[in-house]
């Protein structure tokens, strides 16, 4: 009756001879996967440019939201996002910023929270602890996200006052708002300066 040091050199002649095998088949196995054609790559967002998709959505607030109603007073930014998505939690405040800076211009910046039901009780107090003054609204029946073809959170849409869609923006990293904003300013009426007294 063999022992326990015979049963580990058993395995280890086993071992032996197994590992050519199982390198010649993860070779084999490698060679046909190079030979079979590429997956299809993800279709591209067809939202860009194009006439974006009219929406009624209710804040948390309990306002009622259209695009027709916030694009007459300039361009709208929608975010998508969710309570869970820690992108999503670093990009809200930098859209707080930019609503603050430009909103006296006729920015509005409406985030779309995509949380499930269980989080929907959430998504009012998460937004206040991140201290945001734009309309929080909660797509409860997924709508919106079809709509706007969301695949990822964050997913940033510009919208300009003609309610045309002008970039679309999935995920996030540090310094992406820069880019936003650059795109805001070119949608936004000049700052009305005053005219010197004479």
């Amino acid at each position: 009756m063999p022992g326990a040091a015979g049963r580990c050199v058993r395995r280890g002649r086993h071992a032996a001879i197994g590992r050519p095998i199982a390198a010649l088949a993860a070779l084999a196995l490698w060679l046909a996967l190079l030979s079979l054609p590429a997956p299809a790559a993800t279709p591209p967002l067809t939202l860009e440019p194009s006439r974006a998709p009219a929406f009624k959505i209710r804040a948390v607030s309990g306002e009622t939201l259209t695009l027709d109603k916030l694009a007459a007073r300039g361009p709208v930014v929608l975010d998508f996002w969710a309570t869970w998505c820690r992108p999503c939690l670093a990009e809200l405040p930098e859209l707080e910023a930019l609503f603050q800076k430009y909103r006296e211009r006729g920015l509005t910046v409406v985030a779309v929270s995509l949380d499930g039901p269980r989080n929907f009780a959430k998504v009012r107090p998460f937004a206040s602890k991140l201290g945001l003054s734009f309309p929080i609204a909660v797509d409860e029946d997924g709508r919106m996200q079809q709509l706007y073809q969301v695949r990822a959170m964050p997913t940033t849409v510009v919208i300009d006052s003609a309610g045309m869609i002008v970039a679309v923006h999935e995920g996030y990293r540090p310094g992406d708002t820069r880019g936003l904003e650059a795109e805001i300013e070119k949608l936004l009426a000049p700052p009305q300066v005053a005219a010197p007294k004479p």
